[in-house]
């Protein structure tokens, strides 16, 4: 069985140089087409357009949003009529990452009903793709979805584990997400792909003379919703003049061309627009479990147990309010691709804290991963309502203060006008210890709220 070097890529892969993609090795590419039906990938029409010149392998996928809206069969069609019109080498493929708040069983139908909707509505074959611990823990077995073949992602050595509903069989392994290729500035998924993936698998991969299979439906100029204008600055143009003439925005436009300053640019200079006003969205793959939430659990209590931070369980689950959480409630915690969750941090460390003014007891308890019970308790603070300005209290936490021993040193929060240097005189150290052991690069940039040991 023949294996093909492969690569995914969205528009978070930015501007791709597709000679030097080629040149590198790579024979095929994987592009997200669209997510739910509200998303569209900016770069599509360009990526797929840059990869045929050069000879690659292209393939679509969609990120799928499980639930009752939009439906599976919505999101079908939405994929289909987002890449109408362009040749397919490979089986057209569902992102499957998602729980949505379902049931191993509704989950799997949902998936089955999508596959089955994108087969009917484009003529094409279909496959999947999830990671391991996905496939493991959240699909219903004995439905069918194993008719499809697998792309699975694992970022390990040996090759993918087994899963209940596909063994061990896959017909492309994702193995890492961090890889560096020629023509892309940033971290790129790599992709070990095989006959099986492709949509004609009755040969090792579709000859040259054999046109690839195309979706229904007619690509002529491109639309105002997937075309590209290359625009060459005029004399008096801003780029907000130039956002208002294409229906776009500065930011978007700044964004697409990596302008770092959008009031310099210059007459002659090229910009790519995508006119029709449209956000451009970064987005990486999260891999997540899910936690349920038991009585006397808080956010900074979740966070302590699975080694991650409230920030990230706040903006993983969409939570308006991070002190309204309820028993039942379900919630995603962030793992690796393999699914595996951090242990949960057992090691504490001792340190004392200067109480800086607005703080309260809960806002110090969230900063530090651990609750207002404990600080009361260690400090004997008779009414958790009064503490002042410049209190030292002792804080248990499980912040890693790197070998300081159980007595480590202060920890102080950045506050407005503060600078490095007039912070080492309030503490009496010496300027470059604190850039030391902070890990401090730039030194003129400090943030109010950071959290700096003195």
């Amino acid at each position: 069985m023949a294996v093909y070097r492969g690569i995914d890529v969205s528009n978070w892969s930015g501007t791709i140089d597709w000679r030097a993609v080629a040149e590198s090795g790579v024979e095929v590419v994987i592009i997200q087409a669209s997510e739910g039906t509200f998303y569209r990938d900016p770069y599509l029409h360009e990526y797929y357009d840059g990869a045929k010149a050069y000879g690659l392998k292209v393939g679509f996928y969609h990120f799928f949003n499980p639930g009752s809206s939009p439906t599976p069969q919505e999101q079908a069609r939405y994929f289909v009529d987002t890449i109408r019109g362009l040749d397919s080498d490979l089986k057209l493929i569902l992102d499957f990452e998602q729980i949505g708040g379902l049931d191993n069983y509704e989950l799997t139908l949902q998936a089955i009903e999508f596959l089955r909707e994108v087969k009917e509505y484009s003529g094409l074959d279909t496959a999947i793709y999830t990671y391991t611990y996905f496939a493991q823990h959240y699909l219903y077995e004995g439905l069918g979805l194993s008719e499809y073949p697998l792309w699975i992602a694992q970022l390990s050595e040996g090759g993918p584990s087994p899963n209940p509903i596909w063994g061990d069989r896959y017909v492309a392994w994702q193995y890492s997400d961090t890889g560096r290729v020629r023509g892309i500035n940033a971290s790129t998924d790599l992709d070990l792909i095989y006959d099986g993936l492709f949509l004609d698998d009755s040969e090792d991969v579709p000859k040259e003379e054999k046109k690839p299979q195309k979706i229904p439906g007619d690509r002529q100029n491109p639309s105002i919703q997937s075309g590209i204008i290359y625009y060459t600055v005029q004399a008096g143009d801003t780029l907000s003049s130039i956002a208002q003439k294409y229906d776009t925005t500065v930011h978007e436009i700044a964004v697409i061309n990596s302008i770092s300053n959008p009031n310099l640019i210059y007459v002659g200079q090229v910009l790519k627009i995508y006119p029709g006003n449209r956000v451009i969205k970064k987005r990486r793959k999260i891999f997540t479990t899910t936690y349920i939430v038991q009585s006397g659990d808080t956010l900074t209590s979740i966070a302590m147990k699975f080694d991650t931070t409230v920030q990230a369980l706040e903006g993983l689950n969409d939570l308006p309010n991070p002190n309204l959480i309820y028993v039942g409630e379900v919630l995603k915690i962030p793992t690796d691709s393999r699914g595996n969750t951090a242990a949960p941090s057992t090691r504490q460390y001792m340190i004392t804290y200067i109480v800086q003014n607005g703080d309260t007891l809960s806002s110090i308890a969230a900063k530090f991963n651990t609750t207002v019970q404990s600080i009361v308790s260690i400090n004997n603070i008779s009414n958790p309502n009064l503490i002042y300005t410049g209190q030292i209290l002792k804080i248990e936490t499980s912040i890693n203060t790197e070998n300081r021993g159980e007595n480590s040193s202060s920890l102080y929060i950045v506050q407005k006008g503060d600078t490095l240097i007039n912070i080492a005189k309030k503490f009496g150290v010496n300027y470059k210890e604190l850039v030391e052991k902070n890990d401090i690069t730039n030194p003129n940039l400090i943030y109010v709220g950071e959290v700096l040991r003195v």
